[in-house]
């Protein structure tokens, strides 16, 4: 595979995709904003009822977002390889549907996590 290859198109996005997810994620770990607002953050209505469910998304989501980003990378390595082996559109459409699910898929954890940990109300649980 040419170095020039690797730099354009498809393969780059493959590459930067799940690289922003993880610096994302140790971003969310590392920074969460003071409060709960609508304007920066893990922003859902369970996650923003109080400083507590506001802390414990984001770092919940955090570590979500880095699991997630480097399941992508396996996936868009696995792509990549599978393109250059000139594998079939239906498996490589395969690949491409996973790992869109990946980044979707981090946002169920921590909703299931907040419902876990907190009541309605934002109170934690016993």
């Amino acid at each position: 595979m040419e170095v020039w290859r690797l730099l354009s198109g498809n393969v780059a996005v493959d590459i930067v995709l799940p690289l922003i997810l993880i610096v994302f994620g140790i971003f969310a770990l590392a920074v969460i904003p003071r409060k709960p607002n609508w304007f920066m953050g893990y922003r859902t209505s369970r996650a923003c009822k109080n400083q507590d469910t506001w802390v414990f998304a984001h770092k919940h989501f955090g570590k979500q977002m880095v699991i997630f980003g480097l399941v992508y990378v396996v996936l868009s390595i696995e792509r990549i390889m599978l393109t250059d082996s000139g594998a079939s559109s239906g498996v490589i459409g395969i690949v491409i549907a996973a790992q869109t699910i990946a980044v979707l898929l981090a946002l169920i954890p921590t909703e299931i996590a907040l419902r876990k940990n907190f009541n309605q109300n934002g109170e934690r649980r016993c």
